[in-house]
């Protein structure tokens, strides 16, 4: 669900939910259940190699390429997927 400050995100954001920030060049994505699952990528809405590509709909954004958090010990078990239509699709 789209989350319209980051205050609220940081306080009350369930897994799926995301927030755009930084005059929507981010956008933080909750990935999982735990407070640290979560993932902050630098955004675009025209096509580009350095960033993820967005669709431009805050309500149901896409996003492109896929999504790849890297576990890491004592932070998160890490994710693989996708944000399509306000979604997120684990690989």
């Amino acid at each position: 669900m789209f989350i319209t400050s980051r205050e609220k995100f940081d306080n009350d954001s369930k897994k799926g939910d995301w927030c755009f920030i930084n005059n929507d060049t981010y956008i933080i994505v909750k990935y999982g259940d735990k407070w640290s699952d979560v993932c902050v990528l630098p955004i675009q809405v025209k096509e580009s190699n350095s960033n993820w590509n967005w669709n431009g709909n805050k309500e149901l954004p896409t996003l492109t390429p896929s999504i790849l958090v890297k576990p890491y010990p004592d932070w998160t078990d890490g994710w693989h997927g996708f944000l399509t239509d306000g979604k997120l699709i684990t690989v």
